[in-house]
């Protein structure tokens, strides 16, 4: 199964398609286009944040679109295998969850790459990988209504990274994050 990245079924380009006077250029990563949408219309603070918002929960229904909701769903881990570029991709939901927590990617990065035809690019550290959000600013959305369990599953400790975490997992690492994924949002 591959990623899902028709535009027709793109959630962010329903966010852009909101702003009929910004000519969207859909190859261009959506994170630039929307520091580019602010520019071109001159918002207000007020309108700037409203808009911000918008484009988190996009990302999040964009991320829903392409690889699915359920931690439980081992073709979901496999998508995401697949779209980090894991081969052989793993048979069991156990096996992809490892290899997957082993990867650290931005999130923003992971959801614009196959809409923008980018790489994905990996850090060998989550802290690498927050100091790299920190200097771009790519925060994904943390407590979004619609993150399913397996986005929610994926968050890492951007703002306070784990030193220890430099590409390997335990297994009572994987299984807490699964169970507070699982867990119902506050």
């Amino acid at each position: 199964m591959e990623p899902v990245n028709d535009t027709q079924l793109s959630p962010i380009r329903v966010f852009f398609a909101n702003y009929p006077d910004f000519d969207y250029d859909e190859e261009a990563p959506f994170f630039d286009e929307f520091k580019r949408l602010q520019t071109d219309l001159r918002w207000e603070p007020k309108q700037r944040e409203i808009a911000r918002e918008e484009l988190r929960n996009a990302m999040v229904q964009q991320f829903n679109v392409m690889y699915g909701t359920s931690v439980d769903d081992l073709a979901s881990w496999q998508l995401l295998c697949t779209a980090l570029g894991m081969s052989p991709v793993p048979n069991t939901i156990k096996g992809c969850q490892r290899k997957v927590k082993a990867t650290h990617v931005n999130l923003v990065d992971f959801v614009e790459a196959p809409l923008s035809g980018k790489p994905i690019r990996t850090f060998k550290s989550e802290i690498a990988l927050s100091k790299y959000t920190q200097d771009t600013k790519k925060y994904f959305p943390r407590d979004d209504v619609n993150s399913g369990s397996l986005l929610r599953c994926l968050l890492r400790q951007i703002k306070n990274p784990y030193a220890h975490r430099n590409g390997s997992v335990s297994k009572t690492g994987i299984k807490a994050q699964t169970e507070r994924a699982q867990s119902p949002v506050a």
